[in-house]
């Protein structure tokens, strides 16, 4: 009799365990923030500096700057910050995706020059059997010149890169800065020039 009360007893609690499970997943389901499936590409922690009016932004030392205006700014800073750490990143294995992924965000010429700079790359067969890469990450971004009315833009990115050639262990961290001019070409921002600042 005391056995039978056991497995009744040990039956209870594990229909209860269960019970409690289910509830606290349901809750979880219900509850849970949704995500914006829409999303390609994850910013990281970076440290934003826009210039508004005065020298350098390009509207004459008026300070005021429009809710349109300040969107516009916000929609440069967020594309430059995202198109210079997937171009600042590379590695013998991707093919020059950090490139090739990024013209669509590339005005006319610079999408041919970079274009033609990838085919010449690619022609030369370079052995991919040693691994090399560079990782970047935006750190802070800076917005130089801003001129909504004349369609430009400067900014720049100042990236912490971590190349690797070989072994995991051979790894050398450094900052450096890419500059990357805007012109704004029916209603989007397309980066036409790029410059990369010296290693520090």
């Amino acid at each position: 009799m005391s056995r039978k009360l056991l497995y009744i007893f040990g039956g209870t609690i594990l229909v209860l365990v269960i019970v409690v499970l289910v509830v606290l997943f349901l809750q979880r389901r219900t509850t849970a923030p949704k995500t914006n499936t829409n999303a390609t590409v994850s910013v990281p922690n970076v440290n934003t500096v826009i210039l508004p009016g005065g020298a350098g932004s390009g509207s004459s030392g008026n300070t005021s700057v429009t809710g349109g205006e300040l969107d516009e700014r916000k929609a440069v800073e967020r594309i430059a910050t995202d198109f210079a750490s997937i171009y600042g990143s590379f590695s013998t294995q991707n093919n020059f995706r950090n490139i090739t992924d990024l013209y669509f965000y590339m005005a006319p010429p610079l999408k041919a020059q970079q274009e033609a700079f990838v085919a010449a790359e690619q022609a030369k067969r370079a052995d991919t059997s040693l691994y090399k890469g560079i990782t970047s990450v935006a750190r802070i971004t800076t917005i130089e010149q801003f001129d909504l009315s004349a369609g430009t833009a400067q900014v720049k990115v100042t990236l912490q890169r971590a190349e690797t050639s070989g072994t995991v262990s051979e790894t050398n961290t450094y900052p450096q800065a890419l500059t990357l001019n805007f012109e704004r070409s029916q209603g989007a921002w397309k980066v036409a020039r790029l410059a990369w600042g010296p290693k520090q």
